[in-house]
């Protein structure tokens, strides 16, 4: 491994460190948790195997608040509103690739995006919202990526002149899961997800199993649905489990590869997509009162119809309820 990947691990390590320094900053006791603050970080620095590529860096930060919950035994148990801001970079197999070497697009991905979710009683989840969504220099991907590798000492970039041309995209996205079956100690539990996504960024729809072990809340007041969220007169009891969740995707348009759907001249490197892709996670996750802390593992089959080979990286998220 090299010095540069362990230093910029350091720097990512304690920007956590500080992060859940201030979250844990315990104000005024209260009866009732109806907002949560989250950070959420992709990287595959967090795999340690000296790797920087494809989907090198992510980032979001996102809002949650609980909606009244509807009284009626027919309607929703729990309904949750959510709203993201978000950037991700993409570059070839390393950040100085010659042109005729080059295995994907450079390109970065500025978004916001709305979501509404709603939990039965039965244990079934629907989420439903919009992305909206920015390619090209405008979204700072040239200025993020250089300004940190100078910063640190990184190797020189030097890919960003053949970056995606710039678009504008939307989407739609829906995802359902609902629990199939629980242990009667309460410890495993299966769930199927199912996935859809539809627009001028991905258009896709994916299906998988989720596998969980270790100490479980029911999906209407869990971390890994987002869930934990109260009002008072409710509480909410710690969970800590393993998970895994594999998920079969078939793909139909990719714009981070492709280039943007309407434009004519797309950019000087694009590539056509993989329709099926295998995407597994394995993870942690931790939930106690107001903290929710959850890290994974991802690992995709190949994407791109090129030279480019298959790709994984890890993730690191924090929330904080209030």
């Amino acid at each position: 491994m090299s010095s540069q990947t362990i230093s910029y691990t350091r720097v990512l390590w304690l920007g956590w460190c500080v992060f859940l320094c201030l979250v844990t900053y315990r104000g005024r006791a209260q009866t009732e948790l109806l907002h949560e603050l989250a950070i959420h970080s992709d990287n595959d620095a967090y795999l340690f195997i000296n790797q920087d590529q494809y989907y090198t860096n992510g980032i979001s930060f996102s809002y949650r608040w609980l909606v009244n919950k509807d009284r009626s035994a027919t309607a929703s148990k729990k309904r949750i509103w959510e709203v993201a801001a978000g950037h991700k970079l993409y570059n070839a197999y390393n950040g100085f690739s010659e042109i005729e070497l080059m295995d994907r697009p450079f390109t970065a991905y500025l978004y916001l995006q709305a979501s509404h979710s709603w939990f039965y009683q039965n244990e079934s989840q629907l989420r439903a919202g919009l992305v909206t969504g920015l390619y090209g220099k405008g979204a700072f991907g040239q200025q993020l990526q250089e300004g940190f590798h100078n910063l640190f000492g990184f190797y020189e970039i030097s890919g960003w002149d053949y970056q995606l041309r710039g678009n504008f995209t939307v989407d739609l996205r829906a995802d359902y899961n609902r629990l199939i079956l629980r242990s009667t100690s309460g410890k495993l539990d299966l769930q199927f997800n199912t996935k859809l996504s539809l627009g001028l960024n991905q258009s896709f729809v994916g299906a998988g199993p989720v596998l969980r072990l270790g100490k479980l809340n029911a999906l209407y007041e869990s971390s890994y649905t987002g869930s934990r969220l109260y009002q008072s007169g409710n509480t909410v009891k710690k969970e800590r489990y393993f998970y895994y969740r594999p998920m079969l995707f078939y793909r139909l348009y990719d714009a981070s590869i492709q280039g943007g759907m309407l434009l004519d001249e797309r950019g000087l490197v694009t590539f056509g997509i993989k329709p099926w892709m295998l995407s597994q996670v394995v993870g942690f996750n931790y939930a106690h009162k107001r903290i929710t802390v959850d890290a994974h593992l991802q690992f995709n089959t190949k994407e791109v119809k090129s030279s480019a080979t298959a790709h994984q990286f890890g993730s690191i998220s924090l929330g904080y309820a209030f």
